[in-house]
Parts: C-alpha cells; sequence; structure tokens
C-alpha cells in the first residue's frame, strides 16, 4: 500500500485489498435458506464478489502464498472476510453447518454440491423432495442442522 492515507491504483486492483469500508456486513443479499432460492442467492452474491475484486476466493484462483509470511497474512484477513460475508447473508441453520470450513472456496463448493438443483433431473426431484420431507414438524434440513 501508498504511504500515508492514499491508496494507488495497483492497491485498488490487488485482489488483496480491503477498502475501510469493507467489513463483516459490508455485503448483503437475501439470506440463503435452502436449495429453493440457492441459484437467485448465488448469483446475487457473485455479482457482489465480482464488485469487490473477491470472486477469486470462491473459485480459488487467488491461491494462498507459500512463500510470502506477509502475503499470506493478508490473504487469510480476506478470506475471513469473505467467509463472514457469507455467514452474515445465510440462514442460522446453514451457517451451523459450514462454521467450521476454513476457507471460502470450500464453503463455495459445499453450498453448491448442498444446494444446487438441476431442474428435471432425478436428483433435484429427490432433494427437493428431501427438502420438503419433516421430521418432528421440522423440515429435515431443519432438523439436522439447528
Amino acid at each position: 500500500m501508498a504511504s500515508g492515507s492514499k491508496f494507488t491504483y495497483t492497491d485498488l486492483q490487488n485482489p488483496l485489498f480491503l477498502y475501510p469500508s469493507d467489513g463483516p456486513t459490508s455485503m448483503s443479499v437475501s439470506n440463503l435458506q435452502g436449495p429453493v432460492d440457492y441459484r437467485a442467492w448465488r448469483r446475487q452474491f457473485e455479482i457482489q464478489l465480482s464488485a469487490k475484486r473477491k470472486f477469486g476466493f470462491f473459485n480459488a484462483s487467488i491461491p494462498r502464498s507459500t512463500s510470502d509470511a506477509a502475503e499470506a497474512a493478508q490473504w487469510d484477513t480476506c478470506n475471513n472476510m469473505v467467509i463472514s460475508w457469507i455467514h452474515n447473508n445465510i440462514s442460522d441453520a446453514i451457517k451451523t453447518s459450514v462454521l467450521f470450513i476454513t476457507t471460502a472456496s470450500d464453503i463455495w463448493k459445499h453450498l453448491e454440491i448442498r444446494f444446487s438443483l438441476t431442474n428435471g433431473s432425478r436428483k433435484y426431484k429427490l432433494r427437493k423432495d428431501l427438502f420438503n420431507f419433516k421430521q418432528n414438524g421440522k423440515k429435515v434440513f431443519d432438523y439436522f442442522t439447528g
């Protein structure tokens, strides 16, 4: 980062740069509830992450440095910020299920596997049926993750 309080264009383009306004609640989309709203939630999240130059933390295209300790620490900070954005935009039940996953890309993969629904497929129908199935008056999803 540039000396003083001014940022250079290079700073602003760096995906490891966090703006002073970036905080755990600086990104807001509708809370992910499950498979029914996953696709819209994912798209909204992708747009906002891309605008903040942080989508690479989801698709793992921004690697953590293994040779530069300062850069690795900066990557850890950004990764944890992205994780906090995820946590603040998913339901409590889903948050509980991803709380101990340590990278944003692994959380993204977990959510994709868990909630992506391919319309017209048997897999989609099975996931939809399972999502709506109830145990003790609660949807199974809430029963086991809540």
